[in-house]
């Protein structure tokens, strides 16, 4: 019998699905290279470090960090030389396409050895949330490692607030009491759809607990 009481781990799952960035890139970065809140990864020179936050979610966050593709430029709206020019506007950009990374405190440890007991009552609490999302789960939970810690893998889509639809590679590893959680979100069948997934596994490739 499974026996899990799902509140028990409701600590243990993630910002899921839906992340929103305004673009607006971070000085203090070096191009390609994060280290900080004791881990380490890489992600594509050309994408910003930028500021963001999680739409759905669930869990006691510790940090979370956004990254992903600068913005093609907005061409300005034709004008009369002649007449007064608009105000630029003063709403950042929003962008859809992005790669969130997160840790959580969990209310059990979680290691690759008692990882099969949660796997049930982690699905479901993820299918939740995505069905908060207006979004539903394509696939998973699939069995991965990242950076060494055990977790797993699901792909999922969710709809945003001002209607577009997205798709999600969700990932969450585990390192005792501690999630560090993945999402790789893009516009579905958008143009940014490959960068994200190469820029995605990049970042899987790389990541590492410094401390």
């Amino acid at each position: 019998m499974f026996g899990l009481r799902a509140h028990r781990i409701a600590a243990a799952l993630a910002g899921v699905v839906i992340t929103l960035a305004a673009a607006t890139a971070r000085a203090d970065d070096l191009p390609g290279a994060y280290s900080d809140h004791g881990v380490s990864f890489s992600y594509p020179t050309a994408w910003l470090h930028v500021p963001g936050d999680f739409q759905v979610q669930s869990g006691s966050e510790l940090w979370s960090e956004f990254f992903g593709p600068a913005p093609a430029p907005t061409q300005p709206p034709t004008t009369d030389p002649a007449q007064p020019q608009p105000p630029a506007p003063a709403t950042p950009l929003v962008l859809h396409d992005v790669v969130a990374v997160a840790a959580y405190r969990t209310n059990v440890s979680i290691t690759k050895k008692n990882l099969p007991r949660y796997k049930q009552a982690i699905q479901l609490l993820v299918t939740q949330l995505v069905t908060r999302a207006n979004g539903k789960v394509l696939s998973g939970p699939v069995r991965l490692t990242m950076g060494g810690m055990p977790g797993y893998r699901f792909e999922a889509t969710a709809a945003l607030t001002d209607g577009t639809l997205t798709e999600s590679r969700l990932v969450l590893v585990f390192r005792k009491k501690t999630e560090y959680f993945l999402n790789c979100q893009h516009v579905q069948n958008g143009p940014l759809t490959a960068e994200i997934e190469g820029g995605c596994d990049q970042l899987m490739h790389s990541f590492r607990v410094t401390a």
